[in-house]
């Protein structure tokens, strides 16, 4: 009888977990950073149920949140969230669920909450031959060289402040004799100061996103020059230019002929 008693609670537990309600996450293993991160899902719950997808960075001793999306189940009963990984550094994060109620105890032994994968970049690759802070008036230059690449064909996105978004770009690298490393130029003019974000890719997918920042050129100031003091505390003397000097005297000279002769005149 004791026997039978255990394998009903057992059996009951293990009926209990495979007729909770299951929930599944899914993402890739591997992004490129600047690249969307997507994260797909399914689950039995019922319409309007809420929950969270919370983005982490696998750090110690806690992970640190970085992103979340709210998602409340329809009747489809799927789902899918897109988190922005621009900015993000190459590293070790997941994706995991997260209830405001403790729901999770309504989960199926078949539920998948959580999922980790590796954020990659290829910025090492890239060699950037202008300064990233440039000056409004001379910006955008984007110069510099691709290792290893040779003669290939890149493209490059461009999106800045206000909404600003450039034409995708298709540049041909070129190389230089002996040398393997791909050269690239482009010079595309900005009108407004901020960040603006350069995505590069080439055949083998994206590479790297890298952040400009143009800034307003400094204000020009006007100097007025201010007499010195002299050793004794007191300003300089007040210097006549020499032709200034010349044309008062002439004057006055003139003046004294014209009384003396009206003086003759009168005698």
């Amino acid at each position: 009888m004791r026997y039978l008693v255990f394998f009903l609670v057992i059996s009951s537990m293990l009926v209990a977990g495979v007729s909770g309600y299951i929930l599944t996450i899914d993402a890739p293993e591997k992004v490129q950073a600047g690249v969307p991160l997507l994260v797909t899902g399914s689950t039995t719950f019922p319409a309007g149920t809420e929950f969270d997808l919370v983005l982490y960075r696998l750090i110690q001793p806690v992970p640190e949140t970085i992103d979340r999306r709210i998602v409340i189940v329809d009747e489809t009963k799927t789902f899918s969230e897109s988190f922005s990984t621009l900015g993000l550094v190459p590293d070790q994060y997941k994706v995991e669920v997260a209830f405001p109620s403790d729901r999770s105890t309504s989960l199926g032994s078949g539920s998948t909450t959580l999922k980790i994968f590796n954020i990659v970049d290829r910025a090492d690759e890239i060699v950037l031959t202008v300064p990233t802070e440039q000056v409004l008036g001379e910006a955008l230059v984007i110069r510099g060289y691709i290792q290893d690449i040779g003669v290939a064909t890149i493209n490059i996105k461009i999106t800045g402040p206000s909404g600003f978004t450039a034409p995708a770009l298709d540049i041909r690298t070129t190389t230089m004799p002996g040398r393997t490393d791909g050269q690239f130029t482009r010079t595309v003019k900005v009108t407004d100061p901020g960040n603006y974000y350069v995505t590069f890719s080439d055949a083998r997918g994206h590479m790297a996103t890298i952040k400009f920042t143009v800034s307003s050129p400094p204000a020009a100031t006007e100097t007025s020059a201010t007499p010195t003091e002299n050793a004794t505390g007191t300003p300089p003397p007040t210097v006549v230019p020499l032709s200034l000097f010349g044309t008062a005297l002439g004057l006055f000279a003139a003046a004294v002929l014209s009384t003396m002769k009206k003086r003759q005149e009168t005698r």
